[in-house]
């Protein structure tokens, strides 16, 4: 599904965003890849340098409108279209927060980020994509963010941020729908990433693979679900 594909991801510093670059340019797809500091990732460094022309590298702050846009406008001086954009930043936030102990100012910063920077990101896109071929915007959510999944207390921000996310996927399905541009909220599963930990059971590499192969074979009737990176749905 990739190959021939041009696709934009966010958060390609570290994690799940850079093993995702780096499955689809070996599937044959032409990326940008973004980060707020591409200078503070060595790995996306070294992998632009063994990827040469199919990757480009960008620095891009989600939370900051001038930054999104210069990024939009320089993706778009480049290419007249993209065919998948992967909202994959994030951050998790407080997490001994129970009971409310996280400052309102702690919980705005992860709803910046986590919600209004995809927002954001999607809104400067969203010209590029409706001239791609079956695009695909993917927004990578948590279950944590399930209401239906029997929340178990804590870790506030990052919950209603994903909540929050979760909602706009489901609306951005609806209304893009007739236009043929498909949305999906996936949950990558517990990964073994600087977010996730080691102590979590899956890979960077078996959690992409699967997200991937979601979003691969999605038809628009699927658009606005959510589902894990097996496929399975998430309740809401």
């Amino acid at each position: 599904m990739s190959a021939g594909r041009t696709v934009l991801i966010t958060g390609a510093g570290h994690g799940l965003g850079l093993e995702w670059a780096r499955q689809d340019l070996a599937d044959g797809a032409v990326v940008f890849a973004t980060a707020r500091d591409p200078e503070d990732s060595p790995d996306l460094r070294r992998l632009a340098e063994e990827a040469g022309a199919a990757l480009t590298v960008l620095p891009m702050d989600v939370c900051d409108d001038a930054s999104v846009e210069r990024c939009a406008g320089e993706v778009g001086s480049r290419v007249r279209s993209l065919d998948g954009l992967i909202n994959n930043a994030g951050v998790h936030g407080p997490r001994d927060d129970r009971a409310l102990r996280a400052s309102a100012g702690e919980l705005r910063r992860v709803l910046e980020v986590n919600t209004i920077g995809p927002y954001r990101v999607t809104r400067a896109f969203l010209p590029l994509l409706r001239n791609g071929r079956e695009a695909r915007v993917v927004f990578v959510t948590s279950r944590m963010g399930s209401i239906g999944d029997t929340p178990s207390g804590g870790s506030y921000a990052y919950r209603m941020s994903k909540s929050a996310l979760n909602m706009l996927g489901a609306n951005l399905a609806r209304d893009l729908r007739s236009e043929g541009i498909l949305c999906l909220v996936l949950h990558p599963g517990w990964v073994r990433t600087r977010m996730g930990g080691e102590r979590a059971p899956l890979s960077a590499p078996a959690a992409v693979g699967g997200m991937r192969r979601v979003a691969a074979g999605a038809t628009i009737r699927e658009s606005g679900a959510f589902l894990d990176h097996t496929g399975a749905p998430v309740p809401w």
